[in-house]
């Protein structure tokens, strides 16, 4: 609860100095759909400034790792956080907007030099495998029986899980094939062979979505709403 509470202090103490906005938006950096630059960048974060500039809401953009975010946006009213996959577990917490992009495809991923059998759950159980803190594959391996620090191994970013990849600390990553690609590149590790397996998720629309707290103020509520209805007629 200690930690929770530095979270929400740390965040209010981030925007405190900014000018008023009317929506605080939340992500991570997640690349090539979500980028951290001087001002965020990223395929869908384009598509989020699209509808967001239909509104008549100030906003503001914030990068976090996701475990903070998605806390954040669970806990606080007018925080949006995208892009984040709908799923039963998280249904409730938030009102969903939903595709802004294309669904983007969660593999298992090795290293083409292990020799390990990844094409199964009950396989991947045998190994250790590597997720991001808080997020949706995450969830989906707890779900079903894996065990944070026997065979799931938790980051705050998938730079971290990465690189333990190529260490040997970890033997699968579960991530994009695009998101893993940009990584290696970033680790000077651009050539490295990777082969995929298991796919998660494969009962569950994988689609990019945005998500606005529950307890958000109707009137913004609505006006994101109004926006995500002209975005997609264009």
């Amino acid at each position: 609860m200690y930690v929770k509470l530095l979270l929400i202090q740390a965040f209010f103490v981030s925007v405190a100095s900014a000018e008023h906005v009317d929506l605080h938006v939340v992500t991570e950096h997640w690349p090539p759909y979500i980028i951290q630059a001087q001002q965020p960048e990223g395929i869908v974060t384009a598509q989020v400034k699209q509808i967001l500039d239909e509104t008549n809401l100030s906003y503001e953009i914030n990068l976090y790792d996701w475990a903070k975010s998605y806390y954040l946006a669970k806990s606080k009213p007018n925080i949006l956080i995208y892009s984040i996959y709908r799923s039963p577990d998280r249904e409730a917490h938030f009102h969903w907007f939903c595709p802004i992009h294309e669904p983007t495809p969660i593999y298992a991923f090795k290293l083409a030099e292990n020799r390990s059998n990844i094409d199964t759950l009950e396989s991947l159980k045998k190994l250790r495998v590597a997720v991001m803190r808080g997020d949706n594959s995450h969830e989906y391996f707890l779900n079903n029986g894996f065990r944070n620090g026997v065979n799931l191994y938790v980051s705050s970013t998938e730079k971290a899980n990465v690189a333990k990849l190529l260490k040997g600390e970890i033997d699968v990553v579960i991530q994009s094939k695009a998101s893993l690609q940009y990584r290696l590149k970033q680790l000077g590790a651009g050539d490295q062979k990777i082969v995929s397996g298991y796919k998660p998720h494969k009962t569950e629309p994988i689609g990019h979505c945005m998500a606005l707290s529950k307890n958000s103020d109707k009137a913004i509520i609505d006006e994101v709403s109004r926006a995500f209805e002209i975005w997609k007629k264009r």
